[in-house]
């Protein structure tokens, strides 16, 4: 099991990395009619997405 994680880990943070971008765009792009908690959110998501992408 140990060996199937670390031989997966890349591709696992690239996934949930683009999941976040997603749904923070997402979030942002509804915000017509949503408070500038939802933005702020959804902006947090995007940074957390792009970062998970790009730890090593």
């Amino acid at each position: 099991m140990k060996g199937f994680y670390f031989r997966h880990r890349h591709k696992y943070k690239k996934i949930i990395g683009i999941a976040l971008g997603a749904i923070g765009l997402l979030i942002i792009i509804k915000m017509a009619s949503l408070e500038l908690l939802l933005l702020v959110i959804g902006i947090v998501l995007i940074v957390m997405g792009y970062l998970i992408m790009n730890i090593k």
